[in-house]
């Protein structure tokens, strides 16, 4: 059977003297030295996409997911080109993968796809994250008749999107923060459970708004 490639896409060329630092220190395996560095170009360029891009990686590589999809979508918002954006998604995808969370990690490969229909990479992976995802799905539903009642606490890359939305509604964009917590929740259980009152105060703030 063929497996998923779970190397991260490298970070991308930065001219900053912050910036080019942080990619030294990166390719040394220096990765806090790295974080650093990266955040302290962000400083200077806070709407770089690049920056963000490459803080997402040194995060990822000392384990700090929740920080690193984070860090993904603020790359993905300032990214000017369809590609760029596809890798921040990618690397999400990536990460979640390593992590055997399936259903956000084709989920995120699957976005990836959608502006860089090209990917053949991309689409590996969303292929087999998919299969990876319902075979886990069945499981779950075998198991699932003498469960449930207990919550299960948030994932990583559930905290990760209620993080993001609460970003979004301090910018009063409600209705963003609503569909990207509706769309989390649709690939992961533990949002619903968890995040279920905050979802329905942004979802009535978004309705007044409209």
């Amino acid at each position: 059977m063929k497996t998923l490639f779970y190397i991260l896409i490298g970070f991308l060329f930065v001219a900053s003297g912050d910036g080019r630092e942080a990619n030294k220190a990166y390719n040394e395996g220096n990765y806090v030295l790295a974080d650093s560095l990266f955040r302290l170009a962000l400083e200077e360029d806070p709407e770089n996409s690049k920056l963000y891009f490459n803080l997402g990686n040194a995060l990822a590589k000392q384990g700090k997911v929740e920080d690193a999809i984070e860090a993904y979508l603020n790359s993905q918002e300032y990214a000017e080109s369809a590609e760029d954006k596809a890798l921040a998604q990618y690397n999400i995808g990536t990460i979640l993968a390593k992590n055997e969370d399936w259903k956000p990690a084709a989920h995120h490969f699957r976005n990836s796809l959608k502006l860089n229909p090209g990917d053949h990479e991309a689409k590996h992976n969303y292929e087999l994250a998919a299969i990876k995802a319902s075979e886990e799905e069945n499981e779950q539903n075998q198991d699932q008749q003498n469960q449930d009642q207990e919550k299960e606490p948030p994932t990583e890359y559930a905290k990760a999107m209620k993080k993001r939305a609460e970003q979004l509604v301090a910018e009063q964009r409600y209705q963003e923060a609503f569909n990207l917590m509706e769309s989390a929740a649709a690939n992961d259980k533990t949002v619903q459970p968890n995040y279920n009152d905050f979802m329905e105060r942004i979802k009535t703030v978004s309705t007044i708004d409209n």
